[in-house]
């Protein structure tokens, strides 16, 4: 019989030790490290946005990027959703109607990424247009880590609806979640001009030029498409 237990106790320890040591190692890879690291960028930012732009240029820490689109994304979709489910105020007129929670996580974990990438690679042709050096992954980068204001929609969004009486659309705290919904996005386009400037050495003017003129080319161009289709369909 305690020979018996002893084998079960011995086969019980190693197999412990080796999911402890699997564990050890797999918490020492790239992928976990970068998700951690994801983490400090989006809230350093928060405190001193020029330096940690300015480093992010420097580094490139695309792989902590990744994760950070991917972080805010979730924040953004999710937190925005259930205001909008307790009659809160939301920007976002394409998660407010998306027809279920299946698609608003679906456009959580998709739409973010995609629309990271697009974004970087037209930014970065516009500077290079104007004048500054080809530097795609490190605006790819910044850009992501200026995304991080929108890491605080979803646990502003879950204390605000706690706290409102009954729903967002009355009451004192509506009208902070309102203030709050205008400022986190404010937030996130001036760190994105922060991060184009300091991406490129850029003058403030500069940056604000290369922000402005894909929305001021590419709107006139969509809506003429649009009559075109219109008119041969």
């Amino acid at each position: 019989m305690m020979e018996r237990v002893g084998i079960v106790w011995n086969w019980l320890s190693e197999v412990t030790n080796k999911l402890s040591s699997g564990w050890r190692s797999w918490s020492q890879t790239r992928f976990v490290h970068s998700f951690f690291e994801a983490w400090w960028w989006g809230l350093t930012v928060l405190v001193r946005p020029v330096p940690t732009l300015q480093r992010a240029a420097e580094e490139k820490p695309i792989l902590p990027a990744l994760w950070l689109t991917i972080l805010q994304g979730f924040s953004l979709a999710i937190g925005t959703r259930y205001a909008v489910d307790h009659e809160g105020f939301v920007l976002s007129w394409l998660i407010k109607n998306l027809p279920s929670w299946w698609l608003v996580v679906f456009y959580a974990f998709v739409f973010p990424p995609s629309i990271w990438f697009i974004k970087a690679a037209v930014l970065n042709l516009v500077a290079e247009l104007l004048g500054g050096p080809p530097r795609g992954l490190s605006l790819l980068s910044t850009t992501a880590v200026a995304c991080s204001p929108l890491l605080l929609v979803l646990p502003v969004a879950l204390i605000a609806v706690a706290l409102a009486e009954p729903d967002l659309n009355t009451g004192f705290i509506s009208h902070l979640w309102f203030v709050f919904a205008i400022g986190v996005h404010a937030w996130w386009v001036a760190l994105t001009l922060v991060a184009i400037r300091e991406t490129y050495r850029f003058t403030v003017g500069q940056a604000l030029l290369t922000m402005l003129l894909p929305s001021a080319v590419g709107l006139p161009l969509a809506y003429i498409i649009y009559r075109v289709l219109s008119v041969v369909a």
